[in-house]
């Protein structure tokens, strides 16, 4: 059996303890850690959206006005690659192409906005449906990544 303090052992201890004339310390106190900063919110992602032609809208061709805006990003002319600047790219019934890639020229299909603007009128537009993308490139027209991109289809009249 392990030796154990006599209870006289501990009473004396106590005791000593005790005529030392100070009180015992205070037990530590638990303290709250001071609270960390709340995060800021996120920034929203940048968009573009065309504003018209609407989504299944109607046109009186044969010309096509393109009105565009953007949010969280600013729209400027192309030249020098600079964080949170771009301009606006259209795509009349032509398909996305490398996103590592500069934006290529096709008239009447592929339009380089590079002057910063956000208007664009397509002429000599076949009566039919048609399919509009919007896309938001640096400087040196490659797609900004993620993509800044908007689709719709409207009905040429």
């Amino acid at each position: 059996m392990p030796n154990r303090p006599s209870l006289a052992v501990l009473a004396l201890t106590v005791a000593t303890l005790s005529a030392c004339g100070g009180d015992a310390p205070p037990p530590p106190q638990e303290t709250e850690a001071p609270a960390a900063p709340a995060p800021a919110p996120a920034a929203a992602a940048p968009t573009v959206r065309i504003v018209t032609p609407a989504q299944g809208g109607e046109v009186q061709g044969p010309s096509v006005m393109v009105q565009l805006t953007a949010e969280g990003i600013e729209i400027v002319p192309a030249g020098e690659v600079v964080p949170g600047t771009g301009h606006h790219h259209l795509y009349l019934d032509a398909d996305l192409g490398d996103p590592s890639a500069p934006v290529p020229t096709v008239p009447g299909q592929i339009i380089h906005l590079g002057t910063g603007v956000s208007e664009y009128t397509f002429e000599n537009v076949a009566p039919g449906e048609h399919r509009l993308i919007a896309v938001v490139a640096d400087g040196i027209h490659v797609p900004i990544q993620p993509w800044i991109v908007d689709t719709v289809t409207f009905t040429v009249r």
